[in-house]
């Protein structure tokens, strides 16, 4: 099944912390004891409107880099939250986490009394990977109202992706107790308890949410990977299909059903799904990797080898696309094509046993039965005692050294 081959790839911290600053009134006094005269603001130049206009258009039209300044630029001309989340929106889902921690961080530097900058910086932290300052950062909010829920909220979620569970689940528990009637800190709970490998309580919480919001995309996306790993799988896409329905743009929820289809066995309706997944989000190596798997078993050759190709040149690529790369060649009959790709690649990945199984393969193909034994010998020693091609990989040496008789 392809859930199997999921890996979820932890990101490490990478920016130094910055504490909340709380506001404080500062009265500057003269020598005579009278309050000094405070400095009128400077009224933002610009026009906001337009500038915003041009962002959205630029966004649209696939120009980032004018997106990004305009947004900037409507920014500046109005210093307001609701257009520094939109900005920093933009840049994560294009996959500019750093630019986003600047801008935000720029607001929350710039408007230190201001709760929702802070929790839009923390938000931009937890997209970026920086899960450790984005913990310190909802700590300091949850300091000054221990009341708040949206701080324990973020917190969880900054915490479950550190990989700290628990401490994350009894934070996302202490947001939907403050709050029990919020759709969107029980779909957050269910997330934590499905990464805690608590689906049927998960599973609870989802339904819970999506019984106050309906239409909620991700709630129906995750009750839907969360009911295919409890093995419901016709329910799965049910679920699935309806989140895609909700948020057409999301292409984890595409993603998600394509795995559940595939494993229904509607592999054709796997394909579209996850072709869709590639088009919303085109530098996601998993995505690439699940259509390219969808295409081979399609009996689509030449396309799959162009899916694996993407996965592989995504960063960070997919882990097993370059075997399944190799193991279109030498299935369509280029097996001399893919000795010499995976002969490259062990160059310089030498203890990659994924790479060693398609070579004995390959060289199979080409009835170099000796090099093929030795290769496959190799994928035995590297890989995991649980490896579900280990049988196939014995099988095969068996046959070949049958050959050599």
């Amino acid at each position: 099944m392809l859930r199997r081959v999921l890996v979820a790839a932890a990101l490490a911290a990478r920016a130094p912390a910055f504490g909340l600053v709380a506001a404080s009134l500062v009265v500057a006094c003269g020598g005579g004891g009278k309050e000094a005269k405070k400095p009128r603001p400077k009224k933002p130049k610009g026009d906001a409107v337009g500038a915003l206009a041009a962002a959205r258009a630029a966004a649209k039209a696939g120009d980032l880099e004018t997106a990004h300044a305009k947004y900037t630029e409507a920014g500046q001309a109005r210093p307001d939250v609701a257009i520094t989340e939109e900005h920093v929106k933009f840049l994560l889902e294009n996959a500019l986490p750093d630019k986003a921690v600047l801008v935000a961080k720029g607001y929350y530097e710039a408007n230190p009394a201001d709760g929702k900058g802070g929790f839009l910086y923390a938000n931009a932290l937890i997209g970026a990977g920086d899960f450790a300052t984005a913990i310190e950062v909802t700590e300091n909010l949850i300091a000054l109202d221990e009341k708040s829920a949206a701080g324990y909220e973020a917190r969880g979620r900054a915490k479950i992706l550190a990989s700290l569970l628990d401490e994350g689940v009894e934070d996302l528990r202490k947001a939907v107790e403050l709050d029990p009637k919020n759709a969107t800190y029980l779909t957050s709970l269910g997330s934590g308890l499905h990464q805690a490998k608590k689906p049927d309580e998960a599973a609870l919480q989802l339904r819970a949410a999506i019984e106050l919001d309906p239409e909620n995309a991700r709630a129906l996306r995750l009750l839907g990977t969360v009911r295919r790993e409890q093995f419901e799988t016709q329910e799965s896409v049910s679920w699935l299909i309806k989140a895609t329905k909700a948020d057409a743009t999301d292409p984890e929820a595409w993603f998600q059903l394509a795995v559940s289809q595939n494993d229904l066995g509607d592999n054709l309706e796997a394909e579209t799904s996850a072709q869709k997944a590639t088009a919303l989000a085109p530098s996601v190596s998993r995505y690439w990797y699940v259509y390219g798997e969808m295409l081979r078993i399609n009996k689509k050759s030449d396309d799959a080898i162009g899916a694996y190709r993407r996965a592989i040149e995504a960063k960070p690529p997919h882990p097993k696309a370059a075997g399944k790369l190799a193991k279109v060649l030498y299935e369509s009959g280029k097996s001399a094509e893919a000795e010499v790709f995976l002969t490259e690649l062990l160059q310089t990945d030498r203890d990659n046993a994924d790479l060693y199984y398609n070579l004995g393969f390959a060289y199979a193909a080409q009835k170099k039965y000796r090099l093929g034994i030795e290769a496959l010998e190799k994928y035995l020693e590297l890989a995991s005692k649980d490896d579900g091609l280990r049988k196939s990989a014995m099988d095969e040496i068996k046959a070949l050294k049958r050959k050599l008789k």
